[in-house]
């Protein structure tokens, strides 16, 4: 399996919720993919809750 290539995400794709993440190093004024997330939090998780925890 290939290896990804680690780089600091760019300060607008931080605040995105697709993963076409770019590099800190590309100057990006605007996306037209861009969509922002429906939460305030600097960690994204997609884990699932326990809501009927046994």
């Amino acid at each position: 399996m290939a290896e990804k290539n680690q780089f600091e995400v760019n300060k607008l794709c931080r605040r995105c919720i697709r993963p076409c993440k770019q590099p800190d190093t590309m100057i990006m004024l605007d996306c037209p993919r861009f969509q922002p997330r429906p939460f305030k939090s600097e960690v994204l998780k997609f884990e699932q809750m326990d809501l009927f925890d046994k």
